[in-house]
């Protein structure tokens, strides 16, 4: 077997191989392309299966305890707020999370208000829609619009309408710049609730109401309104830090007379801030992940592995190329006239010499020496 013909499989396999590498890194290139402009816009989206569980403290707060009929002052008021997912009625576009508030006073045991939202949502933009089953307070006629629990990915320094659960309506929080959360450089929004009529509550005794005359019942309305600062995390839509002052009072007929119900300035407690910066970190590492890492990672292996399965392949033909222009010149060198004895030269300064090849290289004969 010749020397070729034993290189022939090798160069074979190593064709294989190459051709391997090549698919593989066409493969990597492609799904690149489809991470970073199909998978990725549509992973990134809010989570359709959450719970999760945040904590707003109010101290030296004011509130109408209805079962002692006294308005207690210069309490510490504790508003939890539970949301819950539910995986079974979202779909790949909408989320439905279930909220339950309760704002309350623990030591005397006395639940101030509450309220609970089935809130449906864009899980790309945050945008609520008012369908299928939306409702505050099971309440369906309640039209839910804006943003809700759950903000933009790549909130913008803009203003958007944000909906509020004891208004029962959505409210402008405009930009107002930015803010140190835990680590995390936050958009801060601010927004202004007016005085705004939520509900009726009949039986309430004029005498509550400061109303002077004969004690009866009366029909009170209930009106509500806030001052709300929200820190959001840009990148991820995580809200990271809430601070709500809020005012609720009953009123009575033609605006006569009036009864606190809630006085409070609620923040958010470190514990639930820091829980929702690392879900902020979290949530935005596999966003670079998804956007940037993972598609210029497969990229640039697709990338090496083609040239890897390319390189090789050209060096091997340049190789075999120069090699067989360089044949002939070393076997003219090898079989040529170029030893001593090719050559009979005199013994005296080689004044005279004759070739002993018959032939020359060029196809004459020599006879005689040089000059002849």
């Amino acid at each position: 077997m010749t020397t070729s013909s034993r290189r022939e499989p090798l160069l074979r396999g190593k064709g294989l191989g190459r051709l391997v590498l090549a698919g593989v890194g066409a493969f990597l290139v492609a799904a690149s392309l489809l991470l970073r402009f199909y998978a990725a816009p549509r992973l990134i989206a809010a989570p359709a299966n959450l719970y999760q569980t945040d904590t707003l403290l109010a101290t030296d707060a004011s509130y109408f305890d209805e079962g002692s009929l006294t308005t207690r002052r210069g309490v510490t008021l504790t508003d939890t707020l539970t949301i819950r997912g539910d995986p079974g009625a979202s779909t790949g576009t909408t989320a439905v999370w279930d909220s339950f508030a309760d704002l309350a006073d623990r030591q005397h045991g006395v639940q101030v208000t509450s309220t609970y939202q089935r809130a449906i949502f864009n899980r790309r933009t945050g945008q609520l829609l008012d369908c299928c089953g939306a409702a505050v307070n099971d309440d369906t006629g309640v039209r839910q619009d804006g943003i809700g629990l759950f903000w933009p990915i790549g909130a913008r320094k803009t203003t958007y309408q944000v909906f509020d659960v004891n208004a029962e309506s959505a409210w402008p929080a405009t930009y107002s710049g930015t803010a140190d959360v835990q680590g995390i450089m936050t958009y801060r929004f601010v927004q202004h609730i007016p005085p705004t009529l939520v509900a009726q509550t009949a039986g309430v005794p004029s005498s509550l109401l400061g109303l002077r005359g004969k004690v009866s019942n009366v029909v009170a309305d209930r009106y509500y309104q806030a001052d709300n600062t929200f820190w959001v995390d840009p990148r991820t839509g995580v809200l990271i830090d809430i601070e709500q002052r809020i005012l609720s009072v009953l009123r009575g007929p033609d605006g006569q007379g009036q009864l606190m119900v809630a006085d409070a300035d609620l923040k958010m407690s470190g514990s639930s801030q820091r829980q929702l910066a690392t879900l902020a970190r979290k949530n935005a590492a596999e966003i670079v992940t998804l956007r940037e890492t993972g598609p210029l990672g497969c990229g640039i292996g697709g990338l090496l592995l083609i040239l890897a399965a390319t390189i090789p392949f050209r060096r091997h033909r340049r190789a075999a190329v120069s090699r067989r222009a360089k044949a002939p010149i070393s076997l003219l060198i090898a079989g040529g006239c170029a030893g001593a004895g090719c050559w009979r030269g005199r013994a005296a300064g080689w004044s005279g010499w004759r070739p002993s090849c018959p032939r020359g290289w060029f196809g004459r004969r020599w006879s005689g020496g040089a000059g002849r």
